[in-house]
């Protein structure tokens, strides 16, 4: 009996070894998946001030598409009032893109040092 008892202590050892390295990201999930957002739009600004425009979406407009060689007919007409997403480019305000890019950027460091000191005091299960 105490064979087929040491392979459960073990599993469980290591379960629980899993679980303490685990706790450190489940711990700051929130702050790291803010922290991501945050880098999604430092990248899109920095884009757009390389670029010197953003890609807006336009919104409304209709369209008409016509089509040959349908499963029911050969020749077939549709009025579409809701196309798919359009973008159209829009200048930017390079000093306020500038001021934009700044706060984004103090804002994840702040995150960063927030994360760090999170992960260090999580609890460890």
């Amino acid at each position: 009996m105490a064979v087929s008892a040491r392979p459960s202590f073990a599993f469980a050892l290591i379960l629980a070894a899993a679980s303490c390295a685990d706790s450190g990201p489940r711990c700051t999930a929130a702050e790291r998946r803010e922290l991501a957002t945050i880098d999604g739009l430092i990248a899109e600004t920095r884009g757009g001030l390389q670029r010197g425009y953003r890609d807006v979406a336009s919104t409304g407009g209709a369209s008409v598409n016509f089509c040959l060689g349908g499963a029911g007919s050969n020749v077939g007409m549709s009025f579409c009032t809701a196309p798919g997403p359009r973008t159209r480019p829009v200048p930017i305000d390079r000093a306020s893109e500038e001021r934009k890019l700044s706060a984004l950027e103090a804002r994840r460091g702040a995150l960063a040092a927030q994360i760090e000191a999170k992960a260090a005091t999580c609890p460890a299960n």
